[in-house]
Formats: structure tokens, C-alpha cells, sequence
């Protein structure tokens, strides 16, 4: 009996096997049919321009994080620069105090004030102690040595502690300082990466809505090779850890 009025069903013999393949093959043509040419161009420039809007968005909060890092080096920079140049403001008020001292005891001694030599020494500071004590330990027969005391190393030495501060800050302001470059050129780097995903939203978005099959897959290979190239680079970044 015929199953179509109501029969037994199909027990599955060869004419219903060829039927269901029938079927199948039209139901294959038809999608085949549905995802033309022009169909799968616009497909691939749906996920280039998905691809595109991604990269775009991560880059610019890239190139904001990266803007971040060099403004806090900036200011970490002009902060260790600051404290280099009280140091050596320091160190310099500190050699002409020195200088002045000296000068002051050494016209006292050509008049033989020895009270005047004795108030001036005990206000000596410890960075003209030690190199004072050495430079009259050279002292013979009671003669002032040779030279003064800012001449010997015991003077240098005894301003070893500024200068390692000196040199501490001007090392933090120079790292500082690279930092801040680097991070401006990665951030530089992050906003081309930007420019070229908005060049390939433009070539996959309008290369779709322009006639010519050979005119369509070339904007969108131009697309997709641009995208391809800033992806790339972008991977080669040094990227900041996201933050909430």
C-alpha cells in the first residue's frame, strides 16, 4: 500500500534510498547555490571587519595604558632630576663654604690669631675634618704644608655620601627617563596599529558594496592583508595587564 494514503511506512527499499538522495543533492545544490562568489566575499570581509573592530578597540586601550606609563615615568623623571640638582646645590654651597673657611683661617694664621684659628676650626665641617687633620699632619716645623686641604683626597671622600645620592638620583632619572620614550613609542606603535584597522574597515566594508567580482576580492585581500600585518604586529608588543 502506498505509504503517501496512509499505508504501511517505507520498509527502505532502493527507490526510497535513491529518493532521500534526491533530496539531499537539490538540499546541497541549493546552499551551494545560496553561498555564491559574491556570497563568500562578503562573508570573508564580515570577519575582517569583526577581526578589524577587535584589534582596533584592544589597540586604543593599548595606546591609553602605554600613555599611562609614560606620563608616571615623566613624572618619576622630573622628580629624580629635581632631587639630582638639590644634591648638587648642596655639594657646591657646601665646597664654597668650605673654601670661605679656609681662606678665613688662613689670613688668621698669616696674623697669628690663634684664637681666631681655634673658633674656626671647631666649627670646621666633617666634610673639611678629616681632610684638614691630614693636610696639618703634613705640617713641618710648625710651617703651614703645601697647598690646601680641599686638595687632598680625604677632602673628596669626605663628600662620598652626596655624590653616591647625586649619582643614585641621576641614574633613576635617566632609566626613568628611557622608560618614558619606550613607552611613548609603544604607545605611537599601538595608534598606527589603530590607523591601519580603520584603513581596513574602510577596503572590507566599501570593497563589498562595489560592483566587479575581480574589483571585490582585491579590496578584500587588501583588507585582509593589512589586517594580517597589524595583527602581527601587534603581537610583537609589549602589552599592559588589563585593569578594573
Amino acid at each position: 500500500m502506498d505509504p503517501g494514503l496512509g499505508g504501511e511506512p517505507s520498509d527502505g527499499s532502493p527507490a526510497d534510498a535513491e529518493s532521500a538522495a534526491s533530496q539531499f543533492g537539490r538540499a546541497l545544490d541549493d546552499l551551494v547555490h545560496r553561498f555564491d562568489q559574491r556570497d563568500w566575499v562578503e562573508l570573508a570581509a564580515t570577519v575582517v571587519l569583526s577581526l578589524a573592530v577587535l584589534v582596533a578597540a584592544w589597540s586604543a586601550y593599548q595606546a591609553s595604558l602605554w600613555g599611562g606609563v609614560q606620563s608616571a615615568n615623566s613624572s618619576a623623571y622630573t622628580g629624580s632630576l629635581t632631587e639630582s640638582s638639590e644634591v648638587t646645590t648642596l655639594i657646591t654651597a657646601q665646597f664654597e663654604a668650605d673654601a670661605q673657611a679656609i681662606s678665613a683661617w688662613l689670613m688668621m694664621a698669616s696674623e697669628d690669631n690663634e684664637r681666631g684659628m681655634q673658633i674656626l676650626e671647631d666649627r670646621f665641617d666633617d666634610t673639611l675634618r678629616p681632610a684638614f687633620d691630614a693636610w696639618m699632619a703634613g705640617s713641618i716645623d710648625g710651617d703651614l704644608p703645601p697647598g690646601a686641604p680641599q686638595d687632598l683626597p680625604e677632602y673628596e671622600e669626605g663628600f662620598d655620601d652626596l655624590l653616591e645620592a647625586k649619582s643614585f638620583h641621576s641614574i633613576r632619572a635617566a632609566e626613568a627617563s628611557a622608560a618614558a620614550a619606550e613607552a611613548n613609542r609603544t604607545g605611537d606603535s599601538y595608534v598606527l596599529i589603530t590607523v591601519i584597522m580603520a584603513s581596513v574597515m574602510f577596503f572590507a566594508g566599501v570593497g563589498t558594496k562595489l560592483s566587479g567580482k575581480l574589483v571585490r576580492i582585491t579590496m578584500l585581500l587588501v583588507a585582509g592583508l593589512l589586517c594580517a600585518g597589524a595583527i602581527a604586529a601587534m603581537l610583537s608588543l609589549p602589552q599592559q595587564p588589563v585593569s578594573f
